[in-house]
């Protein structure tokens, strides 16, 4: 009974730790691509930028 228990709880432990691992690498998937879209949005707005000043030249 006391092994059962102790297999019991071991999976139990695991099985929260996997989902825990899996939330957090999909939370810092998730805020890698926001920082990707606000980066591309930078370069778009500094090409943008870049473009209005050469035409007033």
């Amino acid at each position: 009974m006391v092994i059962t228990m102790g297999a019991w709880l071991l999976l139990q432990v695991a099985y929260f730790a996997s989902v825990l691992f899996l939330v957090w690498r999909s939370s810092r998937a998730q805020s890698g691509r926001q920082r990707a879209k606000r980066f591309d949005h930078c370069q778009e707005g500094r090409y943008q930028s870049q473009g209005y000043h050469e035409g007033d030249k």
